[in-house]
């Protein structure tokens, strides 16, 4: 995957940078599979060209290495929302 060409550096989507998000459903996706309740903090994103892909990249605590939601370039806008819950900046459910 390459870098999207946005300028100021990757998209990031509907994420942002060290926050916490709440999976709130169990979900497969292209890459990763998610379970209801998982708490991940956004890392980063990179674009594929050749697939048309958004990766979407998360850490979680206690646990190595990197998680992975791919979404399609023609996908709704507001998909994230049926996934994710952010959790407040102030709330220590983030850094777990």
């Amino acid at each position: 995957m390459s870098t999207s060409p946005n300028a100021g550096g990757p998209h990031d989507g509907p994420f942002q940078r060290g926050h916490g998000y709440r999976v709130k459903k169990t979900f497969a996706a292209l890459r990763d599979s998610f379970t209801e309740g998982e708490v991940l903090i956004f890392q980063d994103s990179a674009y594929s060209r050749y697939d048309s892909i958004t990766g979407y990249f998360f850490r979680q605590t206690g646990k190595g290495g990197l998680r992975v939601w791919d979404v399609d370039d023609d996908a709704e806008d507001g998909l994230w929302r049926q996934f994710f819950d952010e959790i407040p900046a102030d709330s220590s459910l983030q850094r777990e």
